[in-house]
C-alpha cells in the first residue's frame, strides 16, 4: 500500500515538473537592460502618499511597485502611454514574478529600476508570444487599479521561454514606453464631488422626464 502511494506521489511530481518545463515564462525587469527608469510626473508625492513632490523626471524609490498586464498572442491594441486601466483585453498578472517593488529583487536598491527574482508564468507554452504592458503605482494604493498615482507603458510583445532558460526575455528589453524606455507615474484624476453631484442630478432629471413621457 505504501509503495503504491509513493509511486503515485512520484508520478504527480514528474507530471508537475514536465508541465512546468513546458510552460512559458518572462522576467519582469529593466535592470541592466540599457533602457530608462521609472520616473515621476508632475504632482506626485515622493512616498506615494503625501509630503514633498518628487522631482519630475527623477527615478522613483522603493515606495513604488511595478507589475504587468498581459494577454496571449499579438492582438492589435491601441493604448498609448498613460495612467488608465490597460485596454484591449489585457488582464493583470498575478502570482510569482508578476510584481516587484522598485529597487527590490535583483535591482540592488537602485531607484527607478525593477528586477523580479522569480520568472512570471504567462500560462502559455514556451516559445509563445504574449502582449504586455508594464505598470507602476504607489505601493500604498495596494494595486494598480486602486492607486492614486500610476502609469503604464504602451503595449509590446515578448516571447516566453522555458523555466530552465538561463537567458530569460526581460520586459526592459522589449517595452514600448518611449524613445528612452522611461515609464512615467502621474496622478490619477478623480471627479470632484460637485461634478458627481451634477451627474446625479442630470440622471434624476432624465428619469423624471421619462416617467412623464410614459404617463
Amino acid at each position: 500500500m505504501k509503495k503504491s502511494v509513493l509511486l503515485g506521489v512520484l508520478g504527480l511530481g514528474a507530471l508537475a515538473a514536465t508541465s512546468s518545463y513546458g510552460q512559458g515564462y518572462i522576467l519582469l525587469s529593466n535592470y541592466a537592460s540599457g533602457t530608462g527608469t521609472v520616473t515621476y510626473g508632475a504632482g506626485v508625492p515622493a512616498n506615494g502618499i503625501s509630503g514633498g513632490a518628487g522631482g519630475i523626471g527623477n527615478p522613483l524609490s522603493t515606495a513604488w511597485t511595478v507589475g504587468l498586464y498581459f494577454i496571449a498572442g499579438t492582438p492589435s491594441i491601441t493604448d498609448p502611454i498613460g495612467n488608465n486601466i490597460p485596454l484591449g483585453g489585457l488582464a493583470v498578472g498575478t502570482g510569482n514574478g508578476s510584481s516587484i517593488a522598485i529597487g527590490a529583487g535583483n535591482a540592488n536598491g537602485n531607484p527607478g529600476y525593477y528586477a523580479s527574482i522569480p520568472f512570471f508564468n504567462a500560462g502559455v507554452a514556451a516559445g509563445s508570444t504574449i502582449t504586455v504592458e508594464v505598470v507602476a503605482y504607489d505601493t500604498a494604493g495596494g494595486s494598480y487599479a486602486n492607486a492614486a498615482y500610476r502609469g503604464h507603458s504602451a503595449p509590446f510583445t515578448i516571447v516566453t521561454v522555458p523555466v530552465t532558460s538561463t537567458s530569460p526575455n526581460i520586459t526592459g528589453l522589449a517595452d514600448g514606453v518611449d524613445a528612452s524606455g522611461t515609464l512615467i507615474v502621474t496622478p490619477v484624476s478623480v471627479p470632484e464631488p460637485t461634478t458627481l453631484a451634477l451627474a446625479g442630478l442630470g440622471g434624476l432629471a432624465s428619469l423624471v422626464a421619462l416617467r412623464r413621457k410614459q404617463c
